[in-house]
């Protein structure tokens, strides 16, 4: 009874600090009309671990929502493009998250204000928030680790992405799509 009980809290602790991103939809995914889609790419260079439970070290944005709802992009070693369903809402960047190769969060930064900027996302329509590109590395000193997280791109491609959305995600593409870029 003891050890259960020891388990149960030890598997808790793990759980409490991980990183909880949101999912990408499926590529079949099909509008009702009543939901709003956000989507970017989120490119992190970062090695995959062979052992590691989320497959790389990486980070997230974090995406808060008036409705009390909030979205964390996951940037992906993978050329994916994530969309992310979300209800209608006003919402805006408020946190930047940093989660090493099992998916336990090593940091968490609150967003620079300029990026902190409210958006309204309206049901039907897909919003576009950039390409981001990012790069993680680990360096082992002796018996100590840093790791280090570091955006080194932002660039607005709205076009090409877009034209990607409506290639990759079939269902979507009779859908406006809206430039959101995230900070402009």
């Amino acid at each position: 009874m003891r050890v259960r009980r020891l388990s149960a809290i030890c598997a808790l602790a793990v759980l409490a600090s991980c990183a909880g991103y949101t999912p990408s939809i499926s590529t079949d995914e099909k509008p009702t009309g009543q939901e709003a889609y956000l989507y970017g790419r989120f490119y992190i260079e970062a090695k995959s671990g062979k052992l590691a439970l989320d497959g790389h070290q990486t980070m997230g944005f974090v995406i808060a929502c008036a409705s009390g709802d909030s979205y964390t992009f996951r940037f992906s070693n993978d050329s994916a493009l994530p969309v992310i369903k979300v209800t209608p809402s006003s919402c805006s960047l408020t946190e930047l998250i940093y989660s090493n190769a099992d998916g336990q969060v090593r940091s968490r930064k609150r967003a620079p204000e300029k990026l902190m900027r409210d958006v309204k996302f309206e049901a039907g329509k897909a919003y576009y928030l950039g390409d981001f590109y990012a790069e993680a590395t680990t360096t082992v000193v002796g018996t100590t680790s840093h790791s280090n997280w570091n955006i080194k791109t932002v660039r607005n491609d709205y076009t090409n992405t877009s034209a990607a959305l409506k290639a990759s995600y079939p269902n979507l593409a009779a859908l406006p799509t809206e430039n959101r870029m995230i900070g402009r």
